[in-house]
């Protein structure tokens, strides 16, 4: 079973690797058969729950995740150019038990964005991940952001969440 320990080293590595740009190296942490999705809020309390259905912020698998970061290197993503500092806060890791192999692990996030165009933009909200252990180490096979803002200012990517 994947460990507390565990868990926040792999938390804190995808935030820095973000911080840094290491667009490569952050996508390997990710497994083939990896989903990225971010719902959107419902109300006051709820977030949608069907990414085939209803609206989400982001929802992508592994090949999605793929094509962004293509775009990111490539310049081809004009909504973000140039882009943004970043600064993630990953906290209060928690590791919740193991279902079909995958680790269930939450953890609250706060990220600091700063673009010399917008200014400075700060999010947080709450992580949930589905961690699997392979021969190359631990992967996320699966994780979902939730987002605790009433209404969205600026773009929302994957290195400002």
């Amino acid at each position: 079973m994947v460990s507390t320990e565990q868990a926040t080293d792999l938390l804190s590595r995808e935030a820095l690797l973000l911080d840094q740009k290491m667009w490569e190296d952050w996508l390997h942490l990710y497994a083939e058969d990896a989903v990225y999705w971010a719902p959107a809020m419902v109300g006051d309390e709820d977030w949608t729950d069907d990414p085939d259905n209803d609206v989400s912020l982001i929802y992508m698998d592994r090949a999605g995740l793929e094509a962004r970061i293509f775009r990111i290197e490539g310049g081809d993503s004009y909504a973000t150019d140039p882009l943004p500092h970043t600064s993630h806060m990953v906290t209060n890791v928690l590791v919740h038990g193991e279902i079909d192999g995958l680790a269930n692990v939450t953890a609250a996030w706060s990220v600091r964005s700063y673009q010399r165009v917008r200014g400075a933009i700060t999010r947080g909200g709450l992580y949930e991940y589905g961690v699997r252990e392979t021969a190359d180490g631990l992967r996320i096979a699966r994780k979902k952001i939730f987002i605790h803002d009433d209404r969205i200012v600026g773009p929302i990517d994957i290195y400002n969440i």
